[in-house]
């Protein structure tokens, strides 16, 4: 098991979704308000949403494309510029990318039922960017599926923990604060997404 990539999928993973994000937090604690919720429970139930999506992606996306005839390496071509592309709006926007659903914060909007299942869970947590990561990790190697599936995990332990425990400090973080470290974040998943678009296209000219 290569421990540089297990890294780098934790950490692009942990990118991507940021359960940490003050502006998630304020919106979960609103939404277990108005439903008057538990606070343990619905953490762990956002959790648990979180990890069955990305784990699914993370155990089948490979397996779907290839029955769609994707090729692999192509996926990992288009994986790279889509992580690269959010990192770099993270980079200068300083804020979640909008492909991971950040226009829906900004609307506040609660969505169907307590709002726990759409839009915190998908997809503001585990949006389109973070799944089409996960297809990619688990496609890049042998041992991509394990990494993908360990960032997973710690997506959902992370989620839980800044839903339960750390909303009442990171909800007071400044957003001067808060911006600077989405961009910091922005800057290391950019050069993640980099390199997954050049493995992949190293990987599919040495394929043909």
């Amino acid at each position: 098991m290569d421990i540089f990539a297990l890294v780098q999928a934790v950490i692009a993973l942990l990118v991507i979704t940021a359960p940490p994000d003050p502006a998630k937090i304020l919106l979960f604690n609103k939404m277990i308000e108005e439903a008057n919720l538990p606070r343990s429970k619905s953490a762990i139930k956002v959790a648990l949403i979180v990890a069955a999506i990305l784990g699914g992606a993370a155990l089948g996306g490979a397996q779907i494309a290839k029955l769609m005839g994707i090729d692999l390496n192509a996926f990992s071509v288009v994986g790279g510029i889509v992580v690269a592309g959010m990192g770099f709006e993270m980079l200068y926007g300083g804020a979640v990318s909008k492909t991971q659903g950040q226009q829906q914060i900004q609307k506040d909007a609660p969505g169907e039922g307590d709002g726990l299942v759409m839009p915190l869970s998908i997809p503001l947590i585990a949006g389109p960017g973070a799944i089409v990561t996960c297809v990619t990790i688990s496609s890049s190697s042998a041992h991509g599926m394990l990494a993908a599936l360990a960032g997973v995990a710690s997506v959902a332990a992370l989620t839980f923990v800044s839903l339960n425990w750390l909303g009442g400090f990171l909800a007071s973080v400044p957003a001067r604060t808060t911006a600077l470290l989405l961009r910091i974040g922005g800057m290391l998943l950019a050069t993640i997404g980099m390199q997954m678009l050049l493995g992949g296209l190293k990987k599919f000219f040495e394929a043909t």
